[in-house]
C-alpha cells in the first residue's frame, strides 16, 4: 500500500482535528469535576429576593480561601449529624459548608 507524502494542507487539517479532539476531552473532564461538587442551593428554586441577597453578599458554593468557609463562620451553626448542607442566619435556604460570602465572620471559640 503506497502512501502519499503528507501535504501542508493535510498537516494543518490533522493538527486542527487533534486540537478539536483535545479540547472536547478537556471540556468533558471539566464537566465531570463540576457535577461532583456539592450544590446546596439551586438558584432556580430560590426566590428573587433570596437570589438578590446572595448576589449582594457575593455568595459562592465554594470559598476561594479554605480558611474562610461557611462551616467556620459565626452565622452558620454547626451541621446536624449526617447533614451535608447547613443553615445560615443571613440567608433563607441551605448553604454549602464549603461556601463563602462577604459577610463571613469567623466563629468564636
Amino acid at each position: 500500500m503506497d502512501r502519499e507524502p503528507l501535504s501542508r494542507r493535510g498537516a494543518i487539517r490533522a493538527g486542527a482535528q487533534l486540537t478539536a479532539v483535545g479540547t472536547a476531552m478537556w471540556a468533558l473532564a471539566a464537566c465531570g469535576e463540576q457535577s461532583q461538587a456539592l450544590v446546596c442551593a439551586d438558584p432556580n428554586k430560590l426566590s428573587v429576593a433570596e437570589n438578590s441577597l446572595r448576589k449582594a453578599n457575593n455568595y459562592s458554593e465554594k470559598s476561594p480561601d479554605p480558611a474562610k468557609t461557611c462551616s467556620g463562620c459565626g452565622f452558620m451553626p454547626p451541621l446536624a449529624a449526617g447533614a451535608t448542607c447547613g443553615k445560615c442566619e443571613i440567608f433563607i435556604g441551605p448553604v454549602n459548608p464549603a461556601g463563602y460570602c462577604d459577610s463571613f465572620s469567623a466563629r468564636q471559640a
